[in-house]
């Protein structure tokens, strides 16, 4: 059911903290009756086949990333919880699969594992358990390239902060039972809880209902336009400042469900490839014949993926 995703430096001992959230989930599930059909699924850079040089080039990276993503819309169900060791330090990514978790109504958190340098070069250098110590200078590299998690962000939140050398997973128990499992809390009738118990409630972006309009398509088909414009037109008009999000709503606060916002690939985006993925919602969506509400959130939401994907 569950998503949890670690994130951090390399060699800041993500690794070490994923081995002691496993056996703590696996006790957990144990020892509640309500968690007795649920199964744990641990996903590695090593386990998806993923090496260090593949962080060096934008290509690789981005099969990487995919590899991540396959993984997980593989195995997240409502009754397995999905574990991801690895960097997630691109908040794209983090935004992605959040996506999932929301398309499948269930529970997310961000496990954020930090250490001083002096202590992560030291354990760079180690080989214990046969580990292969990371590039100095591509270490260096995606130190410069990590993107900090941001609590105020719903992708990014639940947020865990773990200090590796210093506090252990059984010490931060209670807010990652509460993250993942706020069904076993809802008694307890606080603020967090409830807020938790309602994101698992389907949004209009995720719910089919039955359309009424006669003329769906071609309402389909004004309403990608005029987001294809309104996203080229900012675009144009931020050229110099190099824009990375564009917002086509009129809700601005990214932090609000309701803004609708395209994020800006760094080899940029060409017209013929904008039309190219409205042609392909449009076809994909002609027969489902969606409320004109819903086609915004949706096409963004499809724009995105294949923006990053290609």
């Amino acid at each position: 059911m569950p998503l949890v995703l670690l994130s951090g430096y390399p060699s800041c001992g993500k690794s070490s903290k994923t081995q002691e959230l496993c056996a703590l989930l696996e006790n957990k599930i144990k020892q509640e009756p309500e968690l007795d059909k649920y199964s744990l699924v641990c996903h590695s850079d090593e386990s998806l086949g993923i090496k260090h040089t593949d962080y060096v080039t934008s290509q690789d990276e981005k099969k990487l990333r995919s590899k991540i993503i396959s993984a997980v819309k593989r195995d997240l169900s409502r009754q397995k919880i999905v574990i991801v060791d690895s960097l997630n330090y691109i908040k794209g990514l983090r935004y992605q699969l959040h996506c999932e978790t929301k398309n499948l109504m269930t529970t997310y958190c961000l496990v954020h594992v930090m250490c001083p340098s002096a202590k992560l070069l030291e354990w760079n250098k180690s080989t214990v358990d046969g580990r292969i110590p990371w590039d100095n200078e591509l270490l260096n590299q995606l130190i410069q390239r990590y993107e900090e998690p941001n609590p105020q962000t719903r992708w990014d939140s639940p947020l865990i902060s773990v200090l590796a050398d210093e506090d252990t997973m059984e010490s931060l128990a209670d807010p990652i039972f509460k993250a993942l499992f706020p069904q076993l809390y809802k008694k307890n009738n606080d603020r967090e809880t409830e807020k938790l118990l309602n994101s698992l409630k389907p949004n209009n972006a995720t719910i089919l209902k039955p359309a009424t309009q006669s003329n769906s398509l071609q309402v389909l088909d004004a309403e990608t336009t005029v987001i294809v414009k309104k996203f080229l037109a900012a675009l144009q008009s931020n050229v110099v400042s190099g824009a990375k999000r564009i917002i086509i709503s009129d809700v601005q606060d990214i932090n609000d469900d309701r803004c609708l916002f395209v994020e800006v690939p760094s080899q940029g985006v060409t017209v013929a490839q904008l039309q190219r993925i409205r042609r392909q919602f449009v076809a994909m969506n002609r027969l489902r014949s969606l409320e004109q509400e819903r086609i915004a959130p949706l096409f963004v939401e499809y724009l995105n993926k294949n923006l990053r994907s290609e």
